[in-house]
């Protein structure tokens, strides 16, 4: 093969990977280093696999954490430097220089991304307000048709109540249950309603 030939099939990752985890017989190994010194697909593929062993060799050398010593007291020099970096950020003029600045972000964000992206963001947000309005319609809806149901069975049912003590509370616990039941109706319409 003649100098700088690549083979069809080539970088062979595989063999690549075999070669420099030393699973290759001599001759199988000997013929891969022939065939990668004339190959730039292989050559490159090898020496790529060999740059990314030796960077995972320092990343997990135990060494490597040893050789890097910070200072003793450098979390309480950390922590000391930002509160006094954000000192100024407590006064009133520096908040108001923030919020100016967030402003003009937000403008220039808007800007770059255009009305595509606005609607994007507020189109949920807007979808879900009016689906809590609808909610809120609703349960007012059915409080009102309530307040006003129990308003009618009360005044027809009030003129007559027997005077009697026992006979009075079983007619009272009587309109409560209808009272109740006519709640549930009521919120069973409107839920059914507010789902159409």
């Amino acid at each position: 093969m003649s100098e700088g030939a690549s083979v069809a099939g080539c970088p062979r990752t595989e063999l690549t990977a075999a070669f420099l985890d030393g699973e290759l017989d001599d001759a199988a190994s000997e013929e891969f280093e022939r065939h990668s010194r004339e190959c730039p697909a292989c050559s490159a593929a090898l020496l790529e696999q060999r740059r990314l062993l030796c960077l995972l060799d320092t990343a997990f050398d135990d060494t490597f954490g040893k050789r890097v010593k910070l200072p003793e007291d450098f979390t309480r020099r950390l922590r000391a430097r930002a509160q006094n970096d954000l000192s100024g950020v407590r006064a009133s003029g520096e908040r108001r220089r923030a919020i100016k600045i967030c402003a003009a972000l937000a403008v220039a964000v808007f800007a770059l991304l255009g009305f595509a992206a606005f609607e994007a963001v507020a189109s949920p947000a807007i979808a879900a307000a009016l689906g809590a309005g609808r909610m809120l319609g609703a349960a007012g809806h059915a409080a009102a048709d309530a307040g006003s149901g129990a308003g009618l069975v009360l005044r027809a049912v009030g003129g007559r109540l027997v005077a009697s003590g026992a006979l009075a509370l079983v007619e009272l616990a009587a309109i409560a249950a209808a009272l109740v039941l006519l709640l549930r109706l009521i919120g069973a319409y409107h839920r059914a309603r507010a789902g159409d």
